[in-house]
């Protein structure tokens, strides 16, 4: 199973275009700016990035992770398919 880092909104697009439906992905950096908007499970944001950027995740679908989460779903999948189109 593959790991989708998601950087960005256009990056958003093309990944959800191209991703199995059981890949998880992260919403990282300016990524975390498509988390109100998301329609599928297995989505997580980098909580620190959404705080930084005032991003409310309240209403939000995704799971907020930090690091520690980030390093660990990293070890469990390959390949890390990096999106920011």
């Amino acid at each position: 199973m593959s790991l989708h880092l998601v950087f960005n909104s256009a990056g958003y697009a093309a990944c959800r275009q191209r991703k199995l439906s059981d890949d998880p992905i992260i919403l990282l950096g300016d990524g975390v700016y498509c988390a109100n908007r998301l329609d599928e499970d297995n989505i997580h944001v980098l909580e620190i990035d959404a705080r930084v950027r005032g991003v409310s995740l309240e209403q939000c679908k995704a799971s907020t992770i930090n690091y520690d989460t980030f390093v660990a779903l990293t070890a469990l999948h390959s390949p890390i398919v990096s999106w920011a189109e």
